[in-house]
């Protein structure tokens, strides 16, 4: 699964590399988010197609999602070194995307963002996919 390649890598608590890797994990750990900050089964779907947070319950959920796989810590900020642990793990055996990724991660890691953890994970989001499109990482899909 690589949903969480890079929204989830940097963007949704890693609990484990076998978990994060587990789209049904990952579903679970959304829908868990989505009954807990009042998000909808559409914002869910949107969120793993990658597409823009709608509302605020689902920037809500983008936050909740990252905070639960260790991506956005207490402060609201993007923890790189478990971004850069989980983007090796999962392109390991690709060199070119594991680079891709890192400059992914370099460019977004360290953007100002705003207080608010939910706005700070949809401009975490925001920042990942442009850059990722920019310089052809490849987010995939569930």
């Amino acid at each position: 699964m690589r949903f969480l390649n890079i929204f989830l890598i940097l963007c949704a608590a890693f609990i484990s590399y076998a978990e994060c890797h587990d789209s049904e994990k990952a579903r679970a750990v959304a829908n868990e988010c989505k009954d807990e900050v009042g998000a909808t089964d559409a914002d869910v779907d949107s969120m793993f197609n990658h597409e823009p947070a709608g509302s605020s319950e689902a920037k809500c959920l983008h936050a909740c999602v990252m905070k639960r796989f260790g991506l956005l810590n207490d402060e609201g900020k993007m923890d790189k070194e478990k971004a850069l642990d989980i983007l090796e793990k999962i392109h390991g055996d690709d060199e070119e995307q594991q680079n891709l990724g890192k400059e992914v991660v370099e460019a977004c890691g360290d953007i100002e963002v705003d207080e608010d953890h939910c706005e700070a994970a949809e401009e975490y989001r925001m920042c990942i996919h442009g850059k990722a499109e920019e310089n052809g990482f490849k987010l995939g899909r569930v």
